[in-house]
């Protein structure tokens, strides 16, 4: 009877007190997530779902840290440099661990050496958008044979060099022999109110910020840019129906500096694949038309790989590589 009073005592105990550790110990402190780029934007929305998911879950806060600019290098060369415990994270992004490997020639940190893989989070497709005033086609066939018959002449805006939409569109013309001008933006805001302008007529872009204008007739939406149709827009056809063989899905997923142990990293992967299941997570992120994933470090980390390779071929076609 005293040792099932003990047991009530002590389990009721601990439900009180939250989650508990790992039974490594971790994590025993604040966890942060190191985002690079400013708040309110896509990877900043997915870094906060994941860290409020992770805080009640592990016990302690996961706190999100944003420190944007060139591409995530600055974050992604912050968190290489971090002390490999656990407790400094990066939201690494097809640009940090996919395109800058090869689009900048001195790069101050490795993609893979320098970084632990824990988990992909969630993978995104882009929207080939057009203004019809600027360019007059009604579909991705008609779309295909006019820049076939314009070489040269159909400017593609994009959020920047290097971006997730510049490659796309490179990816894109690398495929289907066209040549579409490239006219970099500071980013998805200027880009699409160029397009809007006409000043372009092209756009690979993001779909929460193409879309009310294509609601509002302003815009049309050709295709999307992964393999499949997008469950929210199953009325949105690939850009693959059309161009066998292509498919672009940007992605973000959470890494660690290299060395950090595994117990900790296997750890951080469970419960971010718990995360990621829950059904309020699983609807923010499909709103936001971004698919959950949630894989094991090691699949991760092949799938990084496999984007450096893909996607560095696609750079260096392109010509796109800087200093």
């Amino acid at each position: 009877m005293h040792a099932l009073l003990r047991f009530i005592v002590f389990t009721s105990a601990a439900a009180l007190a939250g989650p508990a550790p790992a039974q490594n110990g971790y994590p025993s402190k604040p966890v942060r997530i190191v985002v690079g780029a400013a708040p309110g934007g896509p990877t900043d929305l997915v870094a906060r779902l994941l860290g409020d998911k992770l805080s009640q879950s592990m016990g302690v806060p996961f706190i999100v840290e944003n420190r944007g600019g060139g591409g995530g290098v600055i974050a992604a060369e912050t968190v290489a440099r971090a002390e490999p415990d656990g407790y400094t994270l990066l939201m690494g992004t097809v640009s940090t661990h996919g395109i800058n490997p090869t689009l900048y020639r001195k790069l101050g940190y490795d993609a893979v050496k320098d970084f632990t893989p824990i988990s992909l989070a969630v993978t995104y497709p882009l929207v080939l958008a057009i203004n019809p005033a600027t360019v007059p086609v009604a579909n991705m066939t008609e779309f295909l044979a006019y820049v076939r018959q314009h070489p040269g002449k159909v400017n593609r805006g994009s959020a920047g060099n290097g971006t997730s939409m510049h490659i796309a569109g490179e990816l894109f013309n690398s495929l289907a022999g066209t040549r579409m001008t490239h006219v970099p933006y500071r980013g998805s805001a200027p880009a699409v109110a160029a397009l809007l302008a006409g000043q372009v007529g092209v756009d690979f872009e993001s779909i929460p910020v193409v879309m009310p204008h294509v609601e509002s007739g302003k815009l049309r939406a050709l295709a999307v840019t992964s393999a499949k149709r997008f469950e929210s827009m199953p009325d949105v056809p690939t850009v693959a129906e059309t161009l066998p063989g292509y498919e672009f899905v940007g992605w973000l997923g959470l890494v660690a500096p290299a060395g950090t142990p595994q117990p900790i990293v296997e750890t951080l992967s469970r419960k971010i694949a718990l995360a990621l299941r829950d059904k309020e997570v699983k609807a923010r992120l499909l709103a936001q038309v971004m698919q959950p994933v949630g894989d094991t470090p090691e699949e991760f980390g092949r799938f990084i790989r496999s984007e450096i390779a893909k996607l560095g071929a696609v750079v260096r076609e392109s010509g796109a590589t800087v200093d």
